[in-house]
C-alpha cells in the first residue's frame, strides 16, 4: 500500500508539471498569429439559389505559444449567403454569427467548412459574391480569410413531365439546371434548341417515351453535362468527372431521336435504348456528336436501330458501344476505349455485339466502315454469337483486335488490324493530344497514324466532327480529319 501511495505522489506531482508545460500556455503578444492554408477560399461559379457543395481549409497554429482567438465572425452575417462551420459550431442567426472562446494550443488547428446559398442577382452574366471570415485573437490582432464565388441565376427545371411539343433553351443566356428526370411522355417531342447547354444534377437525367431532337449546329453546339462547376482536385474538374448525371433513355416506344452536333459527357449511362416495339422503325441517329467520360456505357441499345456518324465515344467505363440485336450502321465514327480513372474495376471494351438476349436468338445486322476502334487492350472488340451468324461488316476500318486467322472477304474489307507490339505510331501514339494529367484529349490522327487517307471516300459525309472538309480521295478514318496531308 505505501508503495502505491508513493506511486500516486509521483503521478500527481507528473501531472501538476505537465498540466504547467510551455505547451499550456498562451500568449498576447501580438507577434503570435493564426497561420491559414489559403488566404482565399474560393466556391467558383454556383448557381444562385441552389446550395452549393461544401468546402474546407485548415487554420493552424504554428506560432509556438497557444492562442485564444476572442471570436470568429462572418462580416456580413447572412448578408451574401455564406454558411460557415468553425470547428464543429455552426455560424448561424442564434450565435450571432460567430463562435466565441475558442483556444488554440500550439501545433493544433481548426478545420473550416463553407457553403454558399446566393440570392438572385437578376443578371444574366455571373456575378462576385464575397465575404470574410474575420478571427479576432486575445491581443486585440484580427486575420481574416475571404470568402468568395461567382454567383449565376439559373432557370430551374424540377421533374418535369413533357405532355406537350416543347423546346428548351437558354433564354437570355440563362443557364437551365435539372434536378430529377426530364420525361418525355408517348407521342410528344422534346426539342433541344441550337447552343442550348443544360446542366443537370447528381442522378438526373433525359426519360424519353416520345421523341427527343437535340439538334445542335456546327457554331451553335448542344452541351449536356453535370451542374458541377468546381474543381474536384486541382487538375480535374468535375464536370470531366464521370458519373455525375444519370443520361438519356429511350424507351422501347420512343422512335426517330436525333442527336447532332452535341458534347454529352460526365454522365453515367450516355444514351440506352430499350428494346424497340418496332425494330423497323428508326429510333436513335447520332451524328457529329463527342460522348466521352462515363462510368456507365456510352450507347447501349437492345434490338433497335440505329445509325453513327462521324460521333466521337471514349473512355468509358463499362462499353463504348454495345448492340445486343437491332440494325446498326456506324459511319466516320472514332470509338476509343482509354478510360483513364484507375479507381474500381477494369474498364470494358470499346465494341460489344451478340445476337443472344436472356438465351433467345436477337437478329442483329452491324455495318461499320470508315471508323477507329482502339484502346488500351489487346483486343477491345468482343462479338458473340449465337445459334445463328452476325450480318456484319467492317470496311476501312483501323481495328484493336487481333487479325481473322483466315481472311473474310465478307466481313473485314480493306481494314486494317493494329499491331499492339508497334508502340511508336499505333496505340495512344496515333492520337493528336493525350494527356492523361489535365484529362485532355483529341483523337485526332497524328503523322504516322494508320488511319490517314485509308478511308473510303464517302460524298454523303462531305466534313468531319469539327467541320473540317474531308479529303474527297484519301479521307482519314473515323470522325475527324487531318487538317493537312503531304
Amino acid at each position: 500500500m505505501r508503495r502505491l501511495y508513493t506511486a500516486l505522489i509521483y503521478i500527481s506531482l507528473a501531472l501538476t508539471l505537465t498540466a504547467c508545460s510551455d505547451d499550456d500556455t498562451f500568449s498576447t503578444s501580438p507577434s503570435n498569429i493564426l497561420t491559414f492554408e489559403k488566404d482565399t477560399l474560393s466556391l467558383d461559379t454556383v448557381f444562385s439559389t441552389i446550395p452549393s457543395p461544401h468546402k474546407q481549409f485548415l487554420v493552424y497554429n504554428n506560432s509556438g505559444d497557444g492562442i485564444r482567438i476572442t471570436n470568429a465572425r462572418l462580416q456580413n452575417g447572412n448578408q451574401t449567403g455564406f454558411r460557415v462551420n468553425v470547428n464543429g459550431t455552426y455560424l448561424s442567426e442564434k450565435t450571432g454569427y460567430r463562435v466565441n472562446d475558442i483556444e488554440l494550443r500550439k501545433g493544433d488547428s481548426l478545420r473550416i467548412f463553407v457553403e454558399l446559398t446566393s440570392a438572385n442577382n437578376l443578371d444574366t452574366l455571373p456575378r462576385s459574391v464575397s465575404d470574410n471570415l474575420i478571427f479576432t485573437l486575445e491581443s486585440g490582432v484580427t486575420q481574416q480569410i475571404n470568402l468568395k464565388a461567382w454567383s449565376w441565376d439559373a432557370i430551374l427545371l424540377r421533374d418535369l413531365t413533357v405532355n406537350n411539343d416543347t423546346t428548351i433553351n437558354n433564354p437570355h443566356g440563362k443557364p437551365v439546371v435539372v434536378y430529377g428526370n426530364i420525361i418525355v411522355k408517348d407521342n410528344t417531342t422534346l426539342t433541344i434548341a441550337p447552343g442550348t447547354t443544360i446542366y443537370f444534377h447528381s442522378n438526373a437525367g433525359i426519360d424519353v417515351s416520345g421523341t427527343l431532337k437535340a439538334l445542335g449546329e456546327k457554331d451553335r453546339e448542344i452541351t449536356l453535362r453535370c451542374d458541377r462547376l468546381d474543381r474536384m482536385v486541382s487538375n480535374l474538374m468535375y464536370d470531366n468527372n464521370p458519373g455525375q448525371w444519370g443520361g438519356i433513355t429511350l424507351r422501347s416506344n420512343s422512335f426517330d431521336n436525333e442527336i447532332a452536333y452535341t458534347d454529352l459527357h460526365g454522365a453515367t449511362n450516355a444514351i440506352l435504348c430499350d428494346s424497340s416495339q418496332d425494330a423497323t422503325r428508326t429510333k436513335l441517329t447520332l451524328r457529329n456528336t463527342t460522348i466521352h467520360n462515363l462510368n456507365g456505357h456510352g450507347v447501349k441499345a437492345i434490338n433497335s436501330k440505329v445509325h453513327i456518324e462521324n460521333t466521337q465515344i471514349s473512355n468509358v467505363l463499362d462499353t463504348c458501344m454495345t448492340f445486343i440485336g437491332g440494325d446498326v450502321n456506324i459511319n466516320y465514327t472514332t470509338i476509343a476505349q482509354y478510360y483513364r480513372f484507375p479507381t474500381g474495376p477494369t474498364p470494358g471494351p470499346a465494341l460489344v455485339c451478340t445476337n443472344t438476349s436472356k438465351a433467345q436468338y436477337v437478329p442483329l445486322t452491324l455495318t461499320v466502315k470508315n471508323s477507329i476502334i482502339k484502346g488500351d487492350n489487346d483486343d477491345v472488340i468482343y462479338i458473340t454469337r449465337g445459334d445463328s451468324a452476325i450480318k456484319m461488316k467492317f470496311e476501312s476500318c483501323l481495328l484493336r483486335t487481333p487479325s481473322p486467322t483466315s481472311t473474310d472477304s465478307t466481313t473485314f474489307i480493306n481494314c486494317i488490324f493494329e499491331d499492339v507490339k508497334d508502340t511508336l505510331t499505333s496505340g495512344r501514339n496515333s492520337f493528336h493530344l493525350f494527356d492523361t494529367h489535365y484529362f485532355l484529349f483529341d483523337f485526332t490522327p497524328k503523322e504516322g497514324s494508320q488511319a490517314i487517307g485509308t478511308a473510303t471516300p464517302d460524298p454523303q459525309v462531305p466534313i468531319d466532327r469539327k467541320g473540317r472538309p474531308r479529303d474527297a480521295l484519301k479521307p482519314d478514318m473515323g470522325c475527324y480529319e487531318t487538317e493537312k496531308k503531304e
